[in-house]
């Protein structure tokens, strides 16, 4: 139970990880170049990074789960791709916009996991 409890929570911890990324990454583009030096978002995208990979190695799973699970795993690579153009349009619309989907996947997400762990403890 505390091991499905723990993939609950770790949804929950990607949503607001994607969150930070893109908010971060937007407002470093947002500096003009020569004010102040763009964060490093080294620690969270590696955060990220492993929470997904543990997710996906998750014994607590379904179809639903797997293809979901595939679902944020190709938002999370055009996030990426969003950010290595981070400094076009076109590459802050992509990881806007993969953020969001990444946020609607977690939900989705969430609510596969939860289900399964009702009908574990039922």
């Amino acid at each position: 139970g505390r091991r499905a409890l723990h993939i609950v929570n770790q949804c929950g911890r990607q949503r607001m990880r994607a969150q930070r990324i893109a908010k971060q990454c937007l407002l470093d583009a947002a500096h003009p170049e020569g004010a102040e030096p763009p964060r490093r978002h080294d620690a969270l995208l590696e955060a990220f990074e492993l929470a997904l990979v543990e997710l996906e190695q998750a014994p607590l799973s379904s179809p639903a789960i797997r293809a979901t699970l595939v679902h944020v795993r190709d938002e999370w690579l055009r996030l990426l791709g969003g950010l290595r153009a981070a400094d076009t349009a076109d590459g802050r619309r992509m990881l806007v916009q993969a953020s969001e989907a990444i946020l609607e996947r977690l939900d989705t997400l969430t609510a596969a996991y939860e289900h399964s762990l009702q009908v574990i403890m039922a």
